[in-house]
């Protein structure tokens, strides 16, 4: 008996190259259509939990009218970071005027913060909280999990039980597509296993 969660990134957004963390950017027609055309191949999708954040969200409603019978669940705790003075902020122009915060901040996310921002570690709880809740909920179900880079991130780190430092060295690139399968059987610890990353 197993669980197994499907975990989309959002597609190409508007707005350019900006920190969106908790800036809520629309997507982009071509972000919209790189998610459905992902989603095609699944079948049998039990719940699609979403962030709220309208680049999740707007594809997470279109597909539970396609599939029909599917659950929607719209979860806090599956928001992107939240960059703070750096919200909606153009990286390239930030690169001019705080080089030195921002390449600390890449290297270490961990040590360096985004002024006003979410640490790191409080990012991380709220993320494996919300993570560990629907594991718990949704036992034995077919879940489809949309949501963002650095959240997909810290999941796959609590799966593969890696340290948050290094998290920058996993690509997710827009609407990537991952699977985590959770393997249960009675009298045992729950095993989870990555099957598959980076589909898109």
């Amino acid at each position: 008996m197993k669980t197994s969660i499907r975990l989309l990134r959002h597609g190409i957004c508007e707005g350019g190259n900006i920190f969106r963390g908790h800036w809520d950017s629309p997507l982009s027609s071509e972000g919209h259509q790189q998610m459905l055309a992902v989603c095609t191949a699944l079948q049998d999708i039990d719940v699609i939990i979403s962030s709220p954040l309208q680049r999740c969200r707007q594809v997470a409603e279109d597909l539970v009218q396609q599939y029909g019978d599917s659950d929607l669940l719209i979860e806090e705790g599956f928001k992107e970071i939240n960059f703070g003075d750096w919200e909606g902020a153009n990286i390239d122009e930030l690169m001019k005027s705080q080089q030195s915060q921002l390449e600390a901040f890449w290297s270490d996310p961990v040590s360096n913060s985004p002024p006003n921002g979410e640490t790191m570690a409080d990012f991380n709880q709220r993320v494996c909280q919300a993570w560990h809740n629907i594991l718990q909920q949704y036992q034995y179900k077919q879940i489809l999990l949309i949501s963002h880079g650095g959240v997909i991130r810290c999941i796959l780190a609590d799966v593969l039980g890696m340290s948050l430092r290094p998290l920058s060295r996993i690509s997710v690139p827009h609407a990537c597509l991952s699977q985590i399968d959770i393997f249960h059987e009675a009298g045992k610890p729950d095993w989870p296993q990555l099957i598959s990353h980076g589909l898109n």
